[in-house]
């Protein structure tokens, strides 16, 4: 009893020590230290290891820019009149109940007075903490094991999925499972009758499944059904206490569909403006199965910190979470399995059939029948592939505690085989379609270290030594795919930002507006809290101010969420507008023009020397590489 209390105590004091250091150095795994985003490129300010991504503009132009603009003003609102209200989309508090749910997300308010690099970095890296503090436990509880939880901890960070999209599934896995690590202990707390502890462990499991409402819907939908259903099942099958574990299951899933039902009351307007986008809102699956490597190629997926050309796709869209564990699981299913408690073995049929049923919607082609089914119809077949790697991983180490020493001999050779196979195959076929300079070499040592590994763990589960391959293999894998950079770069410090950041109280008192011709000043004018037209419209828009600015735009151009807001000034009067891509809005227009139809615009941002009589150069200041003009718009024009 000692040592699990000596061991519990080390699982929680070790990663909170290495978050609170993360956290007060101001270290973040960002990719705001882009040569876009920097005042002189070949003179970046601050330490910055490694290099940032270009492709994770999700990141350094869209949710670092959001969330350092909170820290400067203190407010949550977007400062953009074309907009509607993007809180929820930015995972900010918009009422008294999402307040609660992200209660560290309304910290980002306390900006004005606290460093903004400290609190960006606590953000940044609260739901890693989350993760490591709660999958051991939740392992602990149904496996009696926590190591096989550090071992899942390690295999779902070190995905090439999870690295190529900053963590993005991360931060729905670490609510997620301690939603439903706070709920095991709620019921394991009411079946001793300790009934304050019940309710304090159920309140947390409320909030934090709450929040799981606001992570990226295609992958959270998958992750939450088959994590939450495992979780209750594993709960409801003991009989003694079964009436308080009902009562307490009851009572915690009641209150978290309250919580939500508020939640979404509170952001009932913008969600009634994102589901009536033409992109992403209407967007339904269109049932066109997805190509084995996006799920199996994963151990191959070192190549992409080459970063080669990829046909038709890019790095964070080729990356692929550890499918391959499917099929180890798959044919562990055929071997001799340890006794265990029967919970475990519910627990373990509950997350395969979940599985089972996400791997088929990923993999099957359904034509028009997928637009038809609830709720799956929101994942795209892709976005399910992306992560359903994830959930085999969970899977796997629920059955590697049953496996017995040196017993499975013929599996292990079977599981070695058929998982070093899937992922020649996977990486052949990768080659073959999208990745040309993906060697043989590269594929077949992949797939051997695969096949050694599996090989390892399935013959002495509880050894050591398999484990440790499995995780630095998978861990050279992603190494160096994000830099560690320390404070925030140029948008703190550099003249540009210090000059913006001086500006930008007084522009938001006078009800000023600002427009840019460059998504990188974008980012600026937003991470300094500048009011600007140009930028990101996460939920959807302003139906009003759009039609004033363009009465005879089409709107399928502007009713879009997630998409960027580009202008392209042009000398000529008049507003065009048109689509690049589904998530971009490009706005040609006059600055004139513009300043015409929105009064509340006063200055604008342009790469390049205009001539107009409504302009007035105030200033030019450095950045991405090129000189900005800044002009004020002259009264009157």
């Amino acid at each position: 009893m000692r040592d699990r209390l000596r061991e519990a105590r080390w699982s929680v004091i070790v990663p909170v020590l290495v978050y609170l250091a993360l956290a007060l150095t101001g270290a973040s795994y960002s990719s705001i230290g882009i040569d876009q985003l920097r005042e002189k490129p070949g003179e970046p300010s601050g330490v910055m290891l490694g290099t940032p991504l270009s492709e994770r503009s999700d990141e350094w132009a869209t949710s670092t820019p959001g969330l350092l603009r909170v820290m400067t003003t203190g407010s949550t609102d977007d400062l953009n009149p074309l907009t509607a209200d993007e809180q929820f989309l930015n995972q900010l508090p918009s009422g008294p109940v999402s307040t609660v749910v992200l209660l560290d997300r309304w910290a980002l308010q306390l900006g004005p007075w606290l460093p903004d690099h400290v609190l960006y970095s606590a953000t940044l890296w609260l739901p890693m903490l989350l993760l490591t503090l709660s999958v051991p436990a939740w392992f602990r509880r149904i496996t009696a094991s926590s190591r096989v939880g550090w071992f899942a901890v390690a295999l779902l960070v070190l995905s090439p999925l999870a690295a190529w999209w900053s963590f993005g599934p991360i931060a729905t896995l670490g609510p997620l499972f301690v939603g439903c690590t706070a709920l095991m202990k709620a019921q394991a707390a009411a079946v001793d009758r300790r009934t304050v502890p019940a309710i304090v462990w159920g309140a947390l499991s409320t909030l934090f499944l709450a929040r799981t409402l606001y992570a990226y819907p295609p992958w959270s939908v998958v992750l939450d059904t088959a994590v939450l259903a495992t979780t209750v099942a594993f709960l409801l099958v003991p009989r003694v206490g079964r009436g308080r574990t009902i009562a307490v299951v009851g009572a915690t899933g009641v209150a978290t569909v309250a919580a939500i039902g508020a939640v979404v009351l509170e952001n009932r307007a913008t969600l009634t403006v994102l589901a009536e986008t033409v992109y992403p809102g209407l967007r339904r699956s269109d049932g066109t199965p997805s190509a084995l490597p996006e799920i199996f190629a994963a151990p191959v997926l070192g190549v992409l910190s080459d970063h080669p050309v990829i046909a038709a796709s890019n790095a964070s869209e080729t990356s692929a979470s550890f499918g391959v564990t499917l099929v180890w699981v798959a044919i562990l299913a055929a071997a001799a399995w340890r006794p265990a408690p029967r919970e475990h073995r519910v627990a373990i049929f509950v997350l395969g059939a979940m599985t089972a049923v996400w791997f088929a919607w990923s993999t099957l082609a359904l034509g028009s029948l997928a637009s038809s089914i609830p709720l799956l119809n929101q994942v795209p077949q892709a976005r399910a592939a992306d992560v359903v790697g994830m959930l085999g991983v969970l899977l796997l180490c629920l059955v590697l505690p049953l496996l017995p020493d040196l017993g499975a001999r013929r599996a292990a050779v079977a599981s070695a085989l058929a998982t070093g196979a899937t992922t020649a195959y996977a990486g052949s076929l990768l080659r073959l379609a999208s990745i040309p300079t993906l060697t043989l070499t590269e594929i077949y040592v992949s797939s051997t270290v695969v096949a050694l590994a599996v090989l390892a763990i399935t013959l002495r589960p509880r050894r050591p030594y398999g484990y440790v391959v499995a995780v630095a293999g998978a861990a050279l894998l992603v190494w160096n795919v994000n830099p560690i950079l320390f404070g925030l770069a140029d948008l703190r410090g550099s003249a540009a930002a210090d000059q913006l950041l001086e500006d930008a109280p007084t522009i938001r008192d006078d009800g000023g507006l600002w427009a840019s011709d460059a998504y990188a000043v974008d980012s600026l004018l937003a991470s300094s809290g500048v009011p600007s037209l140009s930028g990101r419209q996460l939920a959807g828009p302003e139906r009003d101010a759009w039609t004033e600015l363009a009465p005879d735009a089409d709107e399928s151009i502007w009713n879009r969420g997630g998409a960027f807001v580009w202008f392209q000034w042009q000398d000529k009067p008049g507003i065009a507008m048109e689509n690049p891509g589904p998530d971009v809005i490009l706005v040609r227009a006059s600055p004139c023009t513009l300043a015409e139809r929105v009064p509340a615009l006063r200055t604008i941002v342009s790469a390049r020397d205009l001539d107009m009589q409504c302009l007035e150069e105030v200033r030019r200041f450095d950045w991405g590489g090129a000189s900005r003009i800044v002009y004020d718009i002259k009264d009157g024009s």
